[in-house]
């Protein structure tokens, strides 16, 4: 086994706490939005593009409050129910990130979408009072600003090229299995970490 010199983390279910998709359908898209409209949204890949960056946020809202319950919605309720999946990120975490960037160099390789970004931007600032993300990574790679997504095998290319990586001296941190097959083709050392369960005993042997 190679060296590793880079360490690449997905942010949602990994770094930062999310609900599940279960809890999320349940909880706060279901009861405001036509579940046969959600799920024929999801069945177009429409969420999907959002994060491509293919739909803009107003398109976005529009579709949400075209097929919700209430025809009166607002926009912030939307944006609302539409953040409520993304919950904390744990200190111990933001640590653990600290002591790694001594060490390695450290990317971010997250679908997102525009409307969370700028949850999570706002969070970790009035959290943290810095934008931890943009100070302890060296890039912050995100789907729907590169117009990829996770598992789409040009996005990680596009990396690799990028940042120069030579495949075997870097290791990928994700808690999706389908996510880990392109990159274990390009020669990358992979991981699957549990959901939302990422701890100082996954990476105790790169410490």
């Amino acid at each position: 086994m190679n060296k590793i010199q880079t360490l690449i983390f997905d942010l949602g279910g990994v770094l930062l706490n999310l609900k599940t998709e279960q809890e999320w359908l349940e909880e706060d898209l279901i009861p405001n939005f036509l579940p046969e409209k959600l799920h024929q949204l999801q069945r177009n890949n429409f969420f999907h593009q959002f994060e491509k960056g293919k739909v803009s946020e107003q398109d976005f809202i529009q579709q949400l409050k075209n097929i919700a319950l209430n025809n009166e919605i607002s926009e912030e309720l939307i944006i609302q129910n539409w953040n409520s999946v993304l919950l904390e990120i744990p200190k111990y975490r933001v640590d653990l990130l600290k002591y790694l960037s001594e060490k390695y160099k450290l990317l971010l390789l997250s679908n997102t979408n525009s409307i969370h970004l700028k949850h999570i931007r706002m969070y970790v600032q009035q959290t943290f009072n810095e934008d931890i993300l943009e100070a302890i990574f060296d890039t912050c790679y995100y789907s729907h600003e590169m117009g990829f997504r996770k598992p789409d095998k040009e996005l990680y290319a596009f990396v690799m090229q990028e940042q120069q990586i030579k495949p075997g001296e870097v290791l990928f941190l994700d808690d999706k299995a389908e996510n880990l097959i392109e990159p274990q083709k390009l020669g990358w050392q992979t991981m699957r970490v549990n959901f939302n369960k990422l701890s100082i005993n996954d990476v105790e042997y790169l410490l």
